[in-house]
């Protein structure tokens, strides 16, 4: 090599560390905004009181992960271009905010592709352990992801009780 670095995120290369940061605020921005949405329409329709209280928490975070995100990628120079495709809205909005599909059915819903977290978490902290001269950027998103594991452990273990076999 020449000295030149690879930046990849998500399978996408970028030619320097702030492009890829950009990206990766961009969509995952996104993602936490889409969260957010669907979160809000599932506590609205949500049959179990014990999961309304942990999905406040959890749309709470997604909520300020998109707007503290947004804010980063505006401080960098660049606008959020990132939107959900219509599909996937199409499927997963109708989903959460359904009140015959039962909280049950919609943690097993997110649990299963989520049942390894680091895994999917792996696009985000590779993506981090590149960044060397961006710091603030850097611990801002280490910062996420801790947020990231809460919520899915939460998410995690409320599937586990609210599946569990029932005693006779």
């Amino acid at each position: 090599g020449n000295g030149q670095r690879d930046y990849s995120y998500n399978g996408q290369k970028h030619a320097t560390e702030r492009e890829m940061i950009m990206h990766l605020m961009d969509e995952f921005r996104c993602a936490e905004n889409f969260a957010a949405e669907y979160l809000c329409k599932w506590i609205e329709a949500s049959d179990q009181e014990c999961v309304k209280g942990g999905l406040r928490a959890v749309q709470q975070r997604e909520a300020y992960h998109a707007q503290i995100l947004e804010a980063r990628l505006r401080e960098l120079g660049g606008v959020p271009q990132c939107t959900v495709p219509q599909e996937r809205r199409d499927k997963e909005l109708p989903f959460y905010s359904s009140t015959e599909k039962k909280d049950a059915e919609k943690l097993l819903s997110i649990a299963s592709r989520l049942s390894d977290p680091a895994a999917a978490l792996k696009p985000l902290t590779d993506a981090i352990a590149q960044i060397q001269d961006d710091q603030q950027s850097k611990e801002l998103l280490r910062s996420l992801v801790d947020d990231e594991m809460s919520s899915i452990k939460w998410l995690m273990e409320a599937c586990q009780t609210l599946n569990a076999p029932r005693a006779a």
